[in-house]
């Protein structure tokens, strides 16, 4: 009896979890859906692209007339909505984007180092060694 007890309280607990990342998952897709994003309808409103900042498209909706079209037509039409919604998105993301901090001056190389010379070295100091 012991270990359906255990087993329940591991699923209860398993299911827990589940529930965790699904209220999660929600915040986050409120999250996309909710700030800084743009929403492009097609000029006949037969298709809505809603895309965010750097142009990462969310979300195609469709209206119920936009099922009238041949399948080319409706391609075209979601290409072009979808083409405009990511170059909107990407207007969106430069419009946002919070000043770069500068990067500091590069400092300059350190000077060559030199072998040091010794009285005992006998052979000339401009070779291709003495580097």
């Amino acid at each position: 009896m012991s270990d359906n007890a255990q087993l329940i309280e591991e699923m209860r607990w398993q299911l827990k979890q589940i529930e965790d990342r699904k209220a999660e998952n929600q915040r986050l897709l409120a999250g996309i859906a909710g700030g800084n994003h743009t929403t492009v309808v097609s000029p006949d409103r037969s298709v809505t692209v809603l895309a965010g900042p750097g142009g990462v498209v969310s979300e195609v909706r469709l209206a119920p007339e936009a099922m009238r079209f041949d399948a080319v037509t409706l391609s075209r039409t979601i290409t072009a909505a979808i083409r405009d919604a990511v170059a909107a998105g990407g207007r969106l993301a430069q419009q946002s984007q919070p000043p770069q901090p500068q990067s500091p001056r590069p400092q300059p190389p350190p000077p060559p180092r030199r072998r040091p010379t010794s009285a005992d070295d006998d052979e000339p100091y401009d070779t291709v060694f003495d580097v």
